[in-house]
């Protein structure tokens, strides 16, 4: 693994971003791609969630550039270059990623499909919809991310690179939860804009599970798990029940229903200094 942790530039001589892009090729074994993890269904959900990841990622940097002209506070301006180049990270390691997952999936039919549906999005919805959903997939990448570092028991017994992978991801979607936030507060302040961001969320949920319970019916299928009972149950049981990565983030998520809701009201500043100081350790060992 090689791993470059020197801050990036950021815009102007005084504004400093609180967070930068670290430049990390993580080598992932390709053989351990549905086996990284102790928990099958954790590396089933989790490799469903990864699928996702290139093609959203280049959308959510398209919806925040596009509405750059409205952010005039040097700090944003630094925020949103930090989190471009952060996101551009993160869609080059997932790529990487779901390339070992074609070797037994149509990782490729699915990333088309997702462009197109994007590609909708951007050409059929009103102006500004592009960064709602932005703003909600980001609320829900964060919310995922917070879970992932609050309880070190979710990547237990991984493989060390999907592991430090996965922390990686999770850190640096901590660091930038905001970003796509506060340029729609820049981009459409009011109380219409408010209900707007809203109802947003309310759909983009349903969409969002929607392709992520796809791709883990696509990823039983290939493994030979769709017809069994006791996978559905194990799956389940590790959606809904112990860990229950869904059910542990229901109450963030219907928190960004509530008036004057912002990202930051989920403080993870601990786990994000526990966190930096890990991944640190890594550059010193590379």
């Amino acid at each position: 693994m090689s791993i470059t942790l020197a801050a990036e530039p950021q815009a102007g001589p005084d504004a400093k971003a609180d967070f930068y892009a670290r430049d990390v090729d993580f080598a992932l074994d390709p053989a351990r791609v549905t086996t990284w993890s102790s928990d099958k269904y954790r590396t089933l959900f989790m490799n469903a969630l990864s699928m996702l990841f290139p093609v959203g990622e280049r959308f959510f940097i398209y919806a925040v550039n596009a509405h750059r002209q409205y952010v005039t506070d040097p700090k944003l301006k630094a925020e949103v270059k930090a989190f471009t180049q952060q996101e551009g990270m993160h869609t080059r390691e997932h790529i990487a990623y779901n390339r070992a997952l074609t070797s037994f999936v149509d990782a490729e039919k699915l990333d088309r499909e997702l462009t197109a549906f994007l590609a909708w999005v951007k050409k059929t919805l009103p102006k500004g919809d592009p960064l709602l959903v932005t703003c909600a997939l980001e609320h829900f990448t964060a919310i995922l991310a917070h879970a992932l570092l609050m309880d070190p028991a979710e990547l237990s017994g991984a493989e060390a690179r999907y592991e430090q992978m996965w922390t990686w991801h999770a850190l640096e979607e901590c660091e930038h939860k905001a970003v796509a936030f506060d340029v729609f507060r820049a981009a459409m302040p009011g109380p219409v804009a408010e209900i707007r961001r809203m109802l947003v969320m309310a759909t983009t949920t349903v969409v969002f599970l929607g392709f992520i319970a796809k791709h883990v019916l696509v990823l039983m299928k290939a493994q030979g798990l769709l017809f069994r009972p006791a996978s559905w149950a194990k799956l389940l049981w590790y959606v809904f029940g112990n860990p229950g990565i869904l059910r542990r983030i229901a109450v963030p998520w219907a928190r960004y229903f509530t008036p004057g809701f912002h990202p930051n009201d989920l403080d993870d500043r601990d786990a994000l200094a526990r966190t930096r100081t890990l991944v640190a350790t890594w550059g010193a060992a590379a």
